[in-house]
């Protein structure tokens, strides 16, 4: 790309300067070192999204990446002015720690507080903040500088880096968490050693992310809503079980859709909204997602949420 076409797509793309996804060179999986070989071209965003899988495990890659993935985060993903968003969760901190609450009550039967826990894409931080109240010694991590910035306005502990080994000292925490966050790491395997590394024996990582090979990705293909820049490595149950187990995990259970109840999530809805304002049809179809979501047998799922317990 000359300097004129990275100047013209800087521009198209909010000023973010994207790498050449090099389709000419050979691509091997980062889970089995197999081949992978070109899936889709989903040109709903600028730049449109190249989007490979793996032959053997089915792992699927997205290679338009930033040449600094840090300009993703930048204050307009919270706000709404970037074309890649995430939601302003200091709005929503109230209703979201219903959820933070019972998924916690949940992390706690294995591997209760005190303890020392880490959220790994913390944004601002609520979730750290919850996990505190619940009685762990709580901290962040996030490759936003914007949102540590104002997460530690609030006096919560967080930093600003990478998943990376080095980050932390080995055997550090003894819960680990990943909500929405696996799909954003630029190196699955690098990402599996610093979780084991950074967990005591007996430690959990928490992930949460789509699971590819349920019937809602297969059935949605490239209209999937789960593809998005900066959403770099796409997973299933299988293929993220044996990333983890190479990293050295040795024990592991799967919650679909969710490792919390129901009930929990339409109390965060009611606090989102006014209770006579809530739309019982919206009740209704979240009750029924969450109950199609447990419909599972082996591999199969009928849809592609879930959640990886993983013990060290």
């Amino acid at each position: 790309m000359n300097p004129s076409s990275n100047s013209s797509e800087a521009a198209k793309t909010g000023g973010i300067d994207y790498e050449e996804s090099g389709t000419n060179n050979e691509v091997r999986c980062p889970v089995c070192d197999s081949s992978m070989q070109p899936l889709y071209i989903i040109d709903r965003f600028s730049p449109a999204l190249d989007i490979w899988k793996c032959s053997v495990c089915n792992l699927q890659q997205n290679r338009t990446v930033p040449h600094d993935l840090t300009t993703l985060y930048e204050e307009g993903y919270y706000t709404g002015q970037a074309s890649f968003s995430y939601e302003d969760e200091r709005n929503q901190e109230e209703a979201n720690d219903m959820v933070w609450t019972a998924r916690l009550r949940n992390i706690g039967k294995t591997n209760p507080p005190p303890g020392d826990f880490l959220d790994v894409g913390c944004s601002f931080g609520g979730f750290v903040a919850s996990a505190s109240r619940a009685g762990y010694r709580a901290r962040g991590l996030d490759l936003s500088q914007f949102a540590v910035s104002e997460g530690k306005k609030h006096g919560r502990d967080l930093m600003c880096g990478a998943v990376e080994p080095s980050v932390f000292s080995p055997e550090s925490f003894d819960v680990v968490t990943l909500i929405e966050v696996m799909e954003h790491l630029p190196d699955p395997a690098l990402a599996a050693r610093s979780l084991h590394s950074w967990l005591r024996p007996g430690g959990l990582a928490v992930i949460q992310t789509a699971n590819f090979d349920g019937n809602q990705a297969r059935k949605e293909g490239a209209r999937y809503h789960y593809y998005l820049p900066g959403h770099l490595f796409y997973y299933s149950a299988r293929n993220l079980k044996q990333l983890l187990s190479d990293a050295g995990f040795r024990r592991f259970k799967i919650y679909r859709p969710v490792d919390f109840p129901l009930a929990a999530k339409i109390r965060k809805m009611k606090r989102q909204s006014q209770p006579s304002r809530l739309d019982p049809s919206r009740i209704l179809r979240t009750a029924g997602y969450h109950i199609k979501g447990k419909v599972a047998l082996g591999n199969f799922a009928l849809t592609s949420s879930m959640v990886l317990y993983a013990w060290k």
